[in-house]
């Protein structure tokens, strides 16, 4: 028992650790109230995918840079409603860390899924 809680507290501890240079994002990251819109960013080591309620953006596995930016080039993988993007057009995927959060498009995602949303279209 005493090693469980030991472990349970390593992960909580290396989960409120800032982000680094060289850290691959993993994780999930959103904003409910992004313009009106939400934005979620769904990170592994395999790739991350960039979600709004009517865009998905697919791309490599966003690694952090020494000025803790990120940049890929991915695709959108699902448009639907009134976007001016089709699925298969190549999509710039960045951002900045700063502590825990990131900085995407302008909008600032805390850690946590974003919950469902609906493309108003």
């Amino acid at each position: 028992m005493r090693i469980r809680s030991l472990v349970l507290i390593g992960i909580a501890v290396a989960c409120a650790e800032p982000l680094a240079p060289g850290d691959v994002l993993v994780g999930t990251w959103s904003n409910t109230t992004a313009h009106g819109f939400p934005i979620q960013l769904a990170a592994s080591t395999s790739g991350a995918d960039l979600s709004t309620s009517c865009t998905t953006a697919h791309s490599p596995a966003l690694r952090l840079d020494a000025s803790l930016t990120f940049q890929a080039t991915g695709v959108y993988t699902r448009a639907i409603g009134l976007v001016s993007v089709r699925v298969g057009d190549a999509v710039t995927v960045a951002g900045q860390a700063l502590g825990q959060r990131l900085v995407v498009r302008g909008d600032t995602l805390t850690r946590g899924s974003g919950g469902s949303s609906v493309c108003n279209a």
